[in-house]
């Protein structure tokens, strides 16, 4: 059940002619209860047309208007999670512009884990994925990964962590729309396996202006950030400028002469605005987390065999992986579904896997 405070807030957010500040503005700045239209009725109205200012006013006040709002979310599985509700991650309260209303599909209970924030480009090098899915894995151990959805970086964090269960996706657009639309699979994954969250109601439609916005949630709800690749001009800089803005540590990793998707890592590096990385002892260090690399989980004699194939081969195709062990390929499905649960392996993309080493 949610309290009228917050039901104030999820009203509010869901008419799009309001702008963010209009809405702090009615709440005074969050003290209130209940808006006071009358006060801010001339402000509101240089903003609004005078009829858009009633029909906001009227819808507001209206407790069937509010029923059917709530009925809707709750029909599609979307939580609301507010400024106002204990589950809201008092790290995102001190970002930059922090949402009102957080719409969520998933395990809401991530948002009061320690959190790690990893972006990168989407042209980012096959090799820098498999690290970085490599490193995502390795992170979820100690704390939830959060990261967007585009194909690329993003979808190699994500791929990363899925086995854990700890990742969350922070969307640049209402659930109505699915961007990339080839990652809606791997959306509704994160949707069963972690958590998807925006501060767009269904409708809104990704937009280009969305997208950088969104980032300072990215940020906002880490304690820390790893850019895997960024290019001289990349949204992961903007995420990384909102991290340093608040005061949060900045990793990046490092690349060699020439390579473009890096310029920006090494900018990043080179200008004391990020720590460079290789893994994830590095993060952890900083963090003062420790793990003995030997205190695995326990294996079946299937489940030794392909990970150490696995671990051979470095990353591999299904059809390597069985052909490696001597089986048909179906058979050994369930095993590396089992070994990347545990966090042993990670999917690269492509049906392809690689090993999280010992």
């Amino acid at each position: 059940m949610y309290s009228e405070q917050e039901i104030n807030l999820i009203t509010l957010s869901s008419f799009e002619e309001l702008s963010y500040k209009n809405a702090v503005i009615l709440l005074s700045d969050f003290q209130s209860f209940e808006p006071d239209f009358e006060k801010y009725r001339n402000l509101l109205i240089k903003s609004f047309k005078d009829g858009v200012y009633n029909k906001l006013k009227g819808k507001f006040y209206s407790a069937s208007y509010r029923q059917k709002l709530l009925q809707k979310l709750d029909e599609r599985s979307i939580k609301c999670v507010t400024y106002f509700s204990e589950l809201y991650p008092e790290p995102l309260k001190h970002a930059v512009c922090p949402p009102l209303v957080l719409y969520c599909k998933g395990n809401t209970d991530l948002l009061k884990t320690r959190i790690f924030a990893i972006v990168g480009s989407r042209r980012t090098l096959p090799n820098v994925l498999k690290e970085c899915s490599k490193i995502s894995a390795e992170l979820s151990r100690a704390f939830t990964v959060v990261t967007g959805l585009a194909d690329g970086a993003d979808t190699a964090a994500i791929e990363g962590a899925i086995g854990t269960g700890k990742v969350i996706s922070v969307l640049a657009n209402g659930f109505d729309h699915v961007y990339p639309a080839m990652n809606e699979p791997l959306l509704k994954k994160i949707e069963e396996r972690g958590l998807v969250i925006t501060e767009y109601t269904p409708q809104i439609q990704p937009k280009p202006y969305n997208f950088p916005v969104r980032n300072r949630i990215i940020a906002g709800l880490a304690e820390g950030t790893l850019i895997v690749s960024a290019g001289k001009k990349s949204g992961a800089l903007i995420t990384a400028g909102y991290a340093n803005d608040t005061d949060r540590l900045v990793y990046a990793f490092p690349y060699g002469l020439g390579v473009s998707s890096g310029v920006g890592c090494n900018n990043l590096i080179k200008t004391d605005r990020a720590k460079l990385v290789e893994c994830a002892d590095d993060i952890f260090y900083d963090f003062n987390i420790t793990f003995k690399r030997e205190e695995r989980c326990e294996m079946s004699e299937e489940e030794i065999a392909v990970y150490e194939a696995v671990s051979q081969l470095g990353d591999a195709f299904v059809a390597q992986i069985a052909d490696k062990i001597g089986k048909l390929p179906y058979l050994i499905i369930p095993t590396l579904t089992s070994l990347e649960m545990k966090g042993l392996i990670v999917r690269l993309g492509g049906n392809r896997f690689s090993a999280v080493q010992k």
